[in-house]
């Protein structure tokens, strides 16, 4: 009955997502039309100026997740109601997970509104947003530390589980930087949306072989809406996931493992994500000491773009470094 939650809440997700993309669109455009102000009148002879993609859609799968979780986990908990009171406390780690990953997401609204009422792409600036991103990791440590779900250690290759005593201040760091990084993928038509359906469904798996099967509900439920996105997101997009979108996926990517006491598995899992923003940084770090960039673009996408491939093309290679990061994190499981 478990995997009858699991498919309830993977298709709720998608069908919810779906339905909300196809609303939210023309809302959407609206939106942005009315935060920008009205624009000139064009002269006739010109030609009118290309509609913007609109931005936010992440809206969608915020609102499909949520409800699809809420089912799932309904129909989970009356297939086996003892995860009502389980002593691994599964119902407060995937309120735990949940919640974060919304905090996350609320971060990348904020981060969305900003960048639609200035009309620059740069969004808010680094020292709240960074703020913000790090009071949202803080949150998320402090709810497992005062629930005692903190984990206390990590696994390291061929080592195992080793105790560390800064585990914690080093997983809220890693939280904010994976926010970092996945901020940086917006604008790449359909990237964000499938190297994190690929984590997602990794993480389902991860979760059944590590012994947290009835927590799968939330990145089952995530990978439906996902996958509906993508019907909308898909080069040429229609609806871009916006700030909001990249920070809830990589809220669930850093939240859900953290969760369950694997926090090391979000660095494979959000491989294509490091790439992005680690290009970024290695680009402005050697800008201001040699005075010329390192890469003839920045981040990945742009710098794939640079080098002559389409749009689906760049989709299809990150999604194979999403693949390639899905394998090393179950090789790491295996050191658990």
């Amino acid at each position: 009955m478990i995997r009858f939650a699991l498919i309830a809440a993977s298709v709720l997700g998608f069908a919810l997502t779906a339905a909300l993309g196809n609303l939210m669109v023309p809302l959407l455009r609206e939106l942005q039309r009315t935060m920008r102000g009205a624009q000139p009148e064009q002269e006739t002879d010109r030609k009118e100026p290309e509609e913007p993609v609109p931005t936010i859609g992440g809206l969608c799968l915020m609102v499909g997740t949520l409800a699809a979780v809420g089912a799932g986990w309904l129909a989970a908990c009356a297939a086996q109601p003892s995860l009502l009171g389980s002593d691994r406390q599964m119902m407060s780690r995937l309120l735990i997970a949940l919640l974060g990953t919304f905090a996350f997401g609320a971060v990348g609204v904020a981060d969305d509104l900003a960048c639609i009422r200035s009309r620059s792409a740069l969004g808010m600036r680094r020292a709240p947003r960074l703020a913000l991103e790090a009071a949202a990791a803080a949150l998320v440590l402090g709810l497992l530390a005062l629930s005692g779900c903190l984990p206390a250690g990590l696994v390291l290759p061929g080592a195992g589980y080793i105790r560390f005593a800064p585990a914690p201040l080093l997983w809220g760091a890693l939280l904010v930087a994976l926010a970092e990084a996945a901020r940086v993928a917006d604008g790449a038509d359909g990237t964000v949306c499938g190297t994190a359906f690929v984590a997602m469904l990794g993480l389902m798996m991860l979760e059944t072989q590590l012994g947290w099967f009835p927590l799968a509900v939330f990145p089952a439920a995530l990978a439906g809406a996902l996958m509906a996105f993508l019907l909308w997101d898909f080069p040429p997009a229609k609806l871009h996931p916006g700030k909001c979108g990249c920070l809830f996926a990589a809220g669930a990517i850093g939240c859900i493992p953290l969760c369950i006491g694997y926090a090391e598995l979000s660095v494979p899992l959000a491989l294509p994500f490091w790439l992005e923003g680690g290009m970024v940084a290695l680009q402005i770090l050697f800008y201001r000491r040699r005075g010329r960039p390192l890469f003839a673009a920045a981040p990945l996408h742009r710098w794939l773009e640079k080098r002559g491939l389409s749009a689906v093309n760049v989709f299809y290679s990150l999604c194979a470094l999403s693949v390639c990061g899905l394998a090393l994190a179950v090789r790491l499981a295996r050191w658990a």
